[in-house]
């Protein structure tokens, strides 16, 4: 038996539309709009992070400022005699200089709020073994706002009066 002979079908003739489409080289207006849009949405969300970069940089250096503010208001009252250390009080210092503002400048949020008091804790313990009769806890609050949102960090330590090897 002969193998069935396998003819070659000939494709069907193309339109002349077909073909002259075919034969260019290049992109259609559809796909590079649509290449446009796929770009374009790639840029806006590396832009969204970028803002969101640059704003974070931002509060986080606001942060930094505020907390040291608060710890160098700490240890300006630790640098005080025992004796006088006692009561509190409220200072304001711009966010930028770092210098004494006003209150105005608070409200604006142009500045931070220290806030400080310190705490005799003589009455807790009668007893003269007991050493903290001769401790006072030392407290500042840094306040400030941005961007419509109040903020605030705290900062606390213990002072005491006699310290090992100090002579009574």
């Amino acid at each position: 038996m002969k193998p069935a002979s396998r003819t070659k079908r000939n494709p069907r003739p193309l339109g002349r539309m077909r073909q002259t489409c075919r034969s260019k080289k290049g992109f259609t207006l559809l796909e590079v709009l649509i290449a446009i849009v796929i770009l374009s949405i790639g840029v806006l969300g590396y832009m969204a992070v970028q803002f969101q970069s640059v704003s974070s940089r931002a509060f986080a250096k606001t942060l930094h400022r505020a907390m040291t503010t608060g710890i160098t208001n700490l240890e300006e009252l630790r640098t005080l005699d025992f004796a006088q250390m006692g009561g509190e009080g409220i200072e304001y210092f711009d966010k930028i200089t770092g210098q004494v503002a006003a209150e105005t400048d608070y409200d604006e949020g142009m500045a931070y709020k220290a806030e400080w008091s310190v705490a005799d804790w003589s009455h807790v313990s009668s007893n003269p073994n007991c050493f903290i009769n001769e401790m006072k806890s030392l407290n500042v609050v840094v306040r400030w706002k941005e961007m419509g949102m109040d903020y605030s960090s705290a900062f606390f330590t213990f002072e005491r009066g006699r310290k090992k090897g100090d002579v009574s």
